[in-house]
C-alpha cells in the first residue's frame, strides 16, 4: 500500500507535468480551470449523496451482518467463568454478577459494592477488582471479537474496530448483548463506528463518478467552443509557465487524495488494516500531502 500511494504520486506529477509543458501555459490554464471546476461540482455531489447512498445501498446490509455476528455470543457465561477463575467468591450468584453488568456506573465498582455487602474480605475484594481490571481491559475484547469471527473475519474487524481501548463502549454493547437486545447492538455498532467510515467510502466513490462524469462534460464543451484552438502562443516561456502549471495541477491531484484519505483514517479512528498512519508514514512522498490534513 504504502509503495502504491508513492506510485501514484510519483506518475500524477510526470503526467500533469509532460501536459502542461506540451500543451503551454494559456491553453492548460485554461484546462486547469475546468478541473477546480470539475473538483468543486464533485466535492458538492459528495456532500450532498453520501450519506444517501450509503443509506440506500449498505446500511441494513451491515447491520443484519453485525447482528448474525453477535447472536452467537453468550457473553453471560463467558464473564462468570472468567471472574470465578479470578478469585471471585462463590457468595456472589450468577444473578448478581449480572445485576452488576447491568446496573448503571462503573461496573468494577458495581462488584466492589457487592461483595462488601456480602462481607467479603477486603484482600480478596482489592484481587478481584484488580482481576477484573484486567480482565476488561485485556481479554475481554479479545473473547467478544472470537465469539464474533465469521469466516473472512469481517464482522469481527467492525467489532474490534468499534471496542478497542474503550473501556465504557465495551461495558456499554456487553450490557445490550445480556438483555438479550442483539439488534439494538448491532445499530448502535453500525451507527458509531461503521456509518462514519462508510460515508466517507461512499462519498470517495461519489466523488470520483462525479469527477469524471463532469470533467468529460466540460472538456466537450470546451472543445465545442474553440476555446483551446484560439491559442496558439508557441515560446518557451509559454511551455516553462505549462510545466509549473503542471506542477500546481499535479499537488492539487495529490492534495485531494490525501483529503479523502484523512478524512477515511479519521473516521475509522486509525483502525482501519489496510489503511492506517503506520502505512502512510512508511511512504516517502505522500506523507508529506497527507500530514497536512491529518491532525
Amino acid at each position: 500500500m504504502s509503495i502504491l500511494l508513492d506510485g501514484i504520486v510519483v506518475v500524477l506529477f510526470i503526467v500533469t507535468c509532460v501536459t502542461g509543458y506540451v500543451m503551454g501555459f494559456f491553453k492548460y490554464a485554461a484546462l486547469m480551470l475546468k478541473t477546480i471546476a470539475t473538483l468543486l461540482i464533485a466535492a458538492a455531489a459528495a456532500f450532498i449523496l453520501a450519506a444517501p447512498a450509503y443509506n440506500a445501498v449498505a446500511h441494513d446490509k451491515v447491520v443484519n451482518a453485525i447482528e448474525s455476528s453477535v447472536e452467537k455470543i453468550d457473553v453471560e457465561d463467558k464473564v462468570n467463568g472468567e471472574l470465578r477463575k479470578r478469585g471471585l467468591p462463590q457468595t456472589v450468584t450468577n444473578e448478581e454478577l449480572r445485576s452488576v453488568l447491568l446496573a448503571d456506573g462503573d461496573v468494577v465498582d458495581n462488584l466492589d459494592g457487592v461483595m462488601a455487602q456480602k462481607g467479603v474480605d477486603p484482600k480478596i475484594r482489592q484481587q478481584v477488582k484488580q482481576e477484573f481490571e484486567d480482565y476488561i481491559d485485556n481479554e475481554l475484547l479479545g473473547q467478544i471479537v472470537s465469539m464474533t469471527r465469521s469466516s473472512d473475519d469481517s464482522d469481527s474487524s467492525i467489532v474490534r474496530t468499534g471496542l478497542e481501548n474503550k473501556r465504557e463502549e465495551l461495558i456499554k454493547f456487553v450490557r445490550m448483548l445480556l438483555m438479550s437486545d442483539k439488534h439494538k447492538a448491532a445499530q448502535e455498532i453500525e451507527s458509531t463506528y461503521v456509518r462514519p467510515v462508510g460515508e466517507k467510502i461512499a462519498g470517495g466513490i461519489i466523488f470520483v463518478i462525479a469527477s469524471i462524469l463532469v470533467s468529460v462534460t466540460l472538456l466537450i464543451v470546451i472543445k465545442l467552443a474553440g476555446i483551446l484552438s484560439k491559442v496558439k502562443v508557441v515560446s518557451a516561456a509559454n511551455s516553462f509557465g505549462g510545466l509549473l502549471l503542471g506542477v500546481v495541477k499535479g499537488t492539487l491531484y495529490v492534495a485531494v487524495i490525501a483529503y479523502v484519505l484523512c478524512a477515511i483514517v479519521n473516521s475509522s479512528k486509525n483502525q482501519m488494516d489496510k489503511l492506517n498512519t503506520d502505512i502512510i508514514d512508511k511512504t516517502y512522498l505522500f506523507r508529506y500531502f497527507f500530514n497536512f490534513f491529518y491532525k
